[in-house]
């Protein structure tokens, strides 16, 4: 099974609402170095947790076989959700959290935890990374456009 790390960033943080912008990267050793893929893109009106689960679905969505991947990411709440298997939990409490409310962004929780099932994942959050420092300056390029 391939390794494939997926390192993802927003130029939003926190939990105020606003415009912004994400960032991920798809990268893989191959026989002859590192092949990487990404995208960026605009998310409007939103929160960190909301742009990161944006990224990571979009990044999810591109792979086309199972693999082992390794999540990289600074939202420290959406990491700590995936590596305590908060949406398995949610999923079975009928997408209600252990306070009895609906769970924020279910529906792109659903579909991340599903497209999660097809591989073996860990996550790594708020370690410094390869990829780290092109990816702010790209958000803030962005943002600053």
């Amino acid at each position: 099974m391939k390794t494939v790390d997926i390192y993802i960033d927003t130029s939003i943080k926190g939990p105020r609402r606003r415009d912004g912008w994400w960032t991920y990267i798809i990268a893989m050793e191959t026989g002859s170095g590192t092949a990487d893929a990404g995208d960026t893109g605009k998310a409007e009106d939103t929160t960190e947790n909301q742009a990161t689960l944006i990224a990571l679905e979009i990044a999810l969505k591109r792979l086309n076989r199972p693999c082992r991947l390794i999540l990289h990411m600074e939202c420290e709440y959406v990491g700590n959700a995936l590596l305590n298997g908060w949406p398995e939990q949610w999923k079975w409490n009928g997408w209600m959290t252990a306070k009895n409310k609906p769970v924020s962004d279910a529906e792109k929780w659903r579909s991340i935890q599903e497209l999660l099932n097809a591989h073996d994942f860990d996550v790594v959050i708020k370690e410094p990374h390869t990829y780290r420092e092109w990816m702010k300056t790209k958000l803030k390029e962005k943002e600053n456009k």
